[in-house]
């Protein structure tokens, strides 16, 4: 009784030519590579727009804060617009002096109430170093 070695699925011995001739042993690593490629490349992007939109936010939250803040001095007792402007403009110096970019800070009392609005640009990531524009305005009423 004579044994005889049959291939198994993995040898080469065992292929037909059809299987040699589709190159089926190579097959995924094509596919394997662009999905990595573009899958990759996606998560790249949605990271950098994560970072764009923590960016804006925090660029409004402190575009808020010195806009509320000069409302608030403007608003005193004794405040004028150029002051509540002055001190808007010092706490945009103090807080983001490094990136905001193009900021204006404009101050309008009318019914005795004090608004202030700041424009400005945010630091920019995806968008370029334009960054995207942030308007805030907030108010306050005149103390008598």
């Amino acid at each position: 009784m004579s044994a005889t070695i049959r291939p198994g699925p993995f040898d080469s011995a065992g292929a037909s030519a059809e299987d040699a001739r589709r190159g089926r042993g190579e097959r995924g690593a094509v596919d394997a590579g662009f999905e990595i490629l573009f899958g990759a490349t996606a998560l790249i992007a949605l990271m950098l727009l994560v970072v764009e939109t923590v960016a804006y936010w925090h660029a409004r939250n402190v575009f808020d804060e010195a806009a509320a803040e000069g409302a608030r001095v403007a608003a005193a007792f004794d405040g004028t617009c150029a002051a509540g402007s002055a001190t808007a403009d010092r706490l945009i110096e103090r807080r983001a002096s490094g990136w905001a970019s193009g900021t204006s800070v404009s101050c309008v009392e009318a019914g005795g109430i004090v608004t202030v609005t700041i424009r400005g640009t945010t630091p920019g990531v995806l968008f370029g170093s334009t960054g995207l524009r942030a308007d805030v305005t907030e108010s306050a009423p005149r103390e008598r």
